[in-house]
């Protein structure tokens, strides 16, 4: 487990640098903005078209593991909205909380995944990650926005602009294409696959920057129930959840520890943007991450280690 943890140590460390060149204000607030959409909408769909549609994924159980990783989500997100009621009344909390939680417990950050798979597992296992992207990545947005609209108070959403908010999420539409492209069989231009790897070289650190830009450490701790629930559940209930799902599904291997690590990593920053627009508590999403952010540094190497990474 300290092996891991060294080897992942520069991820933290670059985080934190984010946070520090943003706490001196080394960069103002308008280009931190414009940094996260530029990592958003172009540089990581780069590079998860790419990874999907130039992988070999010969002897890769791409179905199972894309299942087991749906199997865990489905049921996280499940249990939480039976429980609700009971969930709600000890931690002291109302709906638009409620969906906070539940974002924190279930959403992933692809960044820190996507910056750590190469690290931990080589540059080839991207492609596993872009599998986990393509996975879970549209369920959860499904699955957030009705949590959102059944608990957040009186928010509805239609269908169509359900359907239109998961088209236009980046990453669901560079999946999607990735996955066209390696079902037509055709095969990567060289120069197309050098203009992709360009593009997205500069995203694993640029976007470790803006997670470290998104801490609010002052924050962290008020309202802490939910918070810790929220950290706990996701670094460590998660984790479970997808073990059982994959032993479940007869996942092993590399892919096994891909979608372990994607388990453990902390909520997604889309959780804040999705709490804003609909109805959410979105700071206490943003005190989730701070936490969840933290305690990472320890619990990711844990998760990998048990996981035989």
């Amino acid at each position: 487990m300290t092996t891991t943890f060294l080897a992942l140590l520069p991820v933290f460390i670059v985080i934190l640098v984010g946070f520090a060149l943003r706490r001196f204000k080394v960069i103002g607030e308008a280009q931190w903005a414009g940094l996260d959409q530029l990592c958003y909408f172009v540089l990581f769909p780069a590079i998860i078209f790419k990874e999907i549609a130039a992988a070999d994924f010969t002897g890769v159980p791409v179905f199972r593991m894309a299942g087991a990783m749906m199997l865990a989500v489905i049921v996280m997100i499940g249990l939480l909205v039976i429980f609700s009621r009971p969930l709600s009344k000890g931690l002291g909390i109302g709906g638009p909380q409620f969906t906070s939680l539940v974002q924190g417990a279930a959403r992933w950050h692809t960044f820190i995944a996507f910056a750590i798979i190469p690290l931990q597992f080589g540059p080839a296992a991207l492609s596993l990650g872009a599998v986990s992207a393509a996975a879970m990545t549209p369920l959860l947005n499904i699955l957030c926005v009705m949590v959102m609209a059944r608990f957040a108070g009186d928010a509805q959403v239609s269908a169509r602009s359900l359907a239109l908010s998961i088209i236009r999420n980046p990453f669901v539409f560079s999946s999607l294409g990735g996955v066209a492209w390696q079902v037509s069989g055709l095969t990567m231009p060289a120069m197309g696959l050098q203009v992709l790897d360009m593009i997205g070289r500069g995203a694993l650190g640029l976007a470790l920057l803006t997670v470290g830009a998104g801490l609010k450490l002052g924050d962290a701790i008020s309202g802490w129930p939910p918070v810790a629930a929220a950290v706990v559940l996701k670094l460590l209930a998660m984790p479970l959840l997808m073990a059982g799902s994959l032993l479940l599904m007869g996942v092993e291997g590399q892919a096994f520890a891909v979608a372990m690590l994607c388990a453990a990593v902390p909520t997604g920053s889309g959780a804040y943007v999705l709490a804003r627009q609909m109805g959410g508590d979105a700071p206490m999403v943003a005190n989730m991450l701070t936490l969840q952010v933290i305690f990472a540094a320890v619990t990711i190497p844990l998760v990998l280690h048990l996981a035989g990474a």
